[in-house]
């Protein structure tokens, strides 16, 4: 009888140790949970901005184009012999 309580008490003691480790265990990864959400959150964040700054780069890209387009048809009018659209604005 004294070693099964014996026996019951190191088992005892041995979950308590166990239990102890587990809640130890148990904040450090709310922790890293919680740094993780900042990191999701910070992440979905720059997501946005870089969304905005692609819409923004497509918008020049399409100015750009135009504006060559403008140019290469200037140089054309002159090359043909007629007035470039900035020489006509003058007039």
């Amino acid at each position: 009888m004294k070693e099964v309580m014996l026996s019951l008490m190191d088992k005892e003691e041995q979950l308590t140790t166990e239990n102890t480790e587990l809640k130890l265990r148990l904040v450090e990864c709310e922790k890293v949970s919680a740094i993780n959400q900042r990191f999701k959150e910070e992440i979905q964040e720059i997501k946005k901005q870089n969304c905005v700054l692609k819409t923004t780069c497509q918008d020049y890209e399409s100015s750009l184009r135009s504006l060559q387009v403008k140019v290469q048809d200037g140089i054309v009018d002159r090359e043909e012999g007629g007035l470039g659209e900035n020489k006509l604005k003058e007039l």
